[in-house]
């Protein structure tokens, strides 16, 4: 079977939040052997919904991307599509790495790569079969044919990929399945910092109400494992090597280079990193801890402590909705999360 290979003449697509087949500007492309797409510097992109086939670029080595997906958009060389049909059966058991977003998932895809693991982060066909609204379960076929292609161990996926987590887990045999959680008034901060200030506390709410949704849904399904972002910042040896030894790697790495990992920005020189945080806000994260503890107690509720009180009934969602099945019980405000 020919495919066909079209160069890059420019990425229309770069703010796109979501990639998608119209991202690139082509020229016109010539024919190659079905046998391309394996090639180490042809990875899966995203799909072509309309026309049932998986959209792959080329690119130079992208092993070391913070966020695969804006790598691909970058770096794209040529793009080739692959009709559905084609695309092989995928590995039987990846390991997928969900989370509330920010949490420190970066930062463990860092440590996990220096113990030799191929771990990806952020690759956007997950996402993209993920946001379709109903989800699309014959996507599953696809999704397996386009993780054989991309040829990491350990896959970290975007916070959107909770919209629809059993579409993506039930394309593969046995996936083993991590859910990072973080504390809630930290992780309310951190989004607050990343938004500069200007957080939209109905979105915050209900994305920590999808992710915890989502979480139930796999726990019922899988033996998930769930970590907290307070147990791995510090990036202990052991800590570590426990992970290293339930994705089934022999890898390892030295105390010396997790404390120089833990160390530095795990997002640096992207849009998202400390440095470009703090030019966007000053103002001290102990900030939503206060709104929201203001807003607990009631009193003169203006726009936005009312918006708090939300995100405060949010993380009451937590102890209401989400009941433990196994395992340690956490204390704290994740007190009906287990492991």
């Amino acid at each position: 079977m020919k495919l066909i290979e079209s160069r890059v003449r420019s990425c229309i697509g770069k703010q796109a939040f979501i990639s998608g087949p119209d991202d690139f500007a082509l020229e016109p492309g010539r024919e190659v052997p079905l046998s391309r797409v394996f090639d180490p510097d042809v990875s899966p992109y995203c799909f072509d919904l309309a026309a049932r086939s998986l959209v792959c670029v080329s690119t130079p080595d992208l092993s070391d991307a913070v966020f695969f997906y804006r790598a691909q958009r970058e770096h794209a060389r040529s793009v080739i599509k692959i009709p559905f049909a084609s695309l092989a059966t995928g590995p039987p058991s990846p390991t997928l790495i969900f989370s509330i977003g920010r949490c420190g998932s970066t930062l463990l895809v860092k440590a996990l790569r220096a113990a030799g693991v191929r771990a990806v982060s952020e690759p956007d066909f997950y996402t993209q079969a993920a946001c379709g609204e109903p989800p699309d379960f014959s996507l599953r076929g696809a999704i397996a044919g386009a993780t054989r292609l991309l040829r990491y161990q350990v896959i970290k996926l975007r916070l959107e990929c909770n919209n629809a987590p059993l579409l993506i887990t039930g394309a593969f045999e046995a996936p083993r399945i991590m859910f990072i959680l973080r504390d809630p008034l930290d992780w309310a901060a951190s989004l607050r910092r990343l938004s500069r200030n200007s957080l939209d506390l109905d979105w915050a709410v209900a994305q920590l109400r999808r992710s915890l949704l989502a979480l139930d849904e796999l726990n019922r399904g899988y033996a998930v494992r769930i970590c907290y972002y307070e147990d791995f910042r510090e990036l202990d040896a052991r800590w570590i090597g426990d992970v290293l030894a339930w994705t089934g790697s022999p890898g390892s790495v030295a105390q010396d280079t997790l404390r120089s990992i833990a160390a530095t920005d795990a997002q640096d020189g992207t849009v998202v990193s400390r440095a470009r945080r703090s030019e966007r806000s000053r103002v001290p994260s102990v900030v939503c801890t206060c709104l929201v503890t203001v807003a607990a107690r009631g009193g003169d509720r203006p726009a936005g402590i009312e918006a708090a009180l939300r995100l405060a009934s949010a993380f009451t969602f937590i102890a209401e909705a989400f009941r433990p099945r196994a395992g340690r019980v956490r204390n704290g405000p994740w007190k009906s999360a287990v492991e």
